[in-house]
């Protein structure tokens, strides 16, 4: 595990990007001082990799560009640590449903091809379990699509991993695309409908099913490129988000970052992003009917998820609810029950939370949890 996690913190996953992709990225921002070794065995990998890229592109590039997407989309969508992946990693059982798996997230242009090398190097560098939450890893769980985006153009919301004084810019560059041209959003648009296809083909499945927390604010663009597609917003109390993101984010970025950040940009940054994308979230989700959105509430999908994984199917008119039955049940037989710990929080914080995020407090409806400690 100690070689692992020497090698993962050696390189940044933006070495999975393709080489002009890569320099696209790193001439956007500035990098900071003690970053420079990370930066250039990542460069070495990106440019490794071209050879594979290219040999992908004309080997597959006509097989995705004709494949037919028969089934319309399903998005689940969240701010994170709100049990999006437990979600998505439910779904995913059944056996119809296709994603992006770890793999594909990470080395997106060579994932139907050249896997004997870049997969198995892969299991090597990854530790067996998140850092930040001992949730298990593996090169074919279901992941996040945002990094494979970044990797094939630049265009993803993710680079915010790297470079993290530039999150709010790359906000309204990725998510909002108030800041990016009509030219750039189409080909954002263009590249994830060819993701979309490539996980497909590569899993040899009927449908998708994305979880991906910046699609949250991406509803309007979403429903541009598939106008019926079905949509999931899984969502949980505000205070306990800011607690449980703000430890994930502290301990996901450093093997990653390009940048330094302090805790109070940070934490000020938690503030800003969730405020961005639930406004955009609540404002949006009108473009939607009730059979293109279902909203769920985590706390109570927790105790008992496989009552609310047949109101999803029957609500969004999602087929083969039975015949996945089992494939959900034996999931949720391999999953431990946590239990919720007692969290400490200054009031200070708290203050700040029911203000900023007050909004939020009220359109989903609550209180400050009760296992919450308020210190001085």
């Amino acid at each position: 595990m100690a070689k692992k996690e020497k090698f993962e913190a050696a390189i940044s996953t933006i070495a999975g990007s393709g080489f002009p992709v890569f320099l696209r990225a790193i001439k956007a921002h500035t990098i900071d001082p003690g970053y420079k070794s990370r930066l250039w065995k990542s460069a070495v990998v990106s440019l490794i990799g071209e050879p594979f890229r290219w040999t992908e592109k004309l080997r597959y590039g006509k097989k995705i560009r004709d494949f037919e997407i028969k089934h319309d989309p399903i998005f689940i969508l969240g701010h994170w640590r709100s049990g999006t992946t437990l979600l998505h990693n439910l779904i995913a059982q059944d056996p119809r449903m296709g994603y992006v798996t770890t793999y594909q997230s990470v080395f997106p242009n060579y994932t139907l091809s050249s896997r004997w090398l870049w997969r198995n190097m892969m299991k090597l560098m990854m530790p067996d379990k998140r850092a930040s939450d001992n949730v298990e890893l593996s090169v074919n769980y279901p992941q996040e699509e945002e990094f494979a985006i970044g990797g094939i153009n630049s265009y993803s919301y993710y680079n915010w991993w790297y470079f993290p004084k530039d999150a709010r810019t790359l906000f309204k560059q990725f998510i909002s695309f108030e800041a990016s041209d009509a030219a750039l959003k189409q080909q954002w648009k263009d590249d994830y409908k060819a993701l979309v296809k490539k996980s497909l083909i590569n899993l040899e499945k009927e449908c998708f099913v994305s979880k991906n927390p910046p699609n949250t604010g991406r509803i309007d663009t979403l429903t541009e490129i598939f106008p019926d597609a079905r949509f999931i917003h899984i969502y949980r109390n505000p205070v306990a988000v800011f607690i449980s993101t703000k430890k994930f984010f502290t301990n996901t970025i450093p093997p990653l970052q390009f940048q330094r950040i302090s805790e109070a940009e940070m934490e000020e940054l938690i503030f800003d992003v969730y405020e961005m994308l639930m406004r955009k979230y609540l404002k949006d989700r009108k473009l939607l009917n009730e059979q293109q959105l279902i909203e769920i509430r985590y706390e109570d999908f927790e105790k008992n998820p496989l009552p609310f994984i047949e109101k999803i199917y029957k609500q969004l008119k999602i087929p083969n609810f039975k015949e996945a039955k089992p494939g959900f049940e034996k999931y949720l037989q391999k999953q431990k029950k946590f239990v919720s710990n007692k969290h400490q929080l200054k009031q200070e914080t708290v203050d700040k939370i029911l203000q900023r995020w007050d909004f939020a407090m009220k359109a989903f409806n609550y209180d400050v949890p009760g296992n919450i400690e308020i210190i001085k």
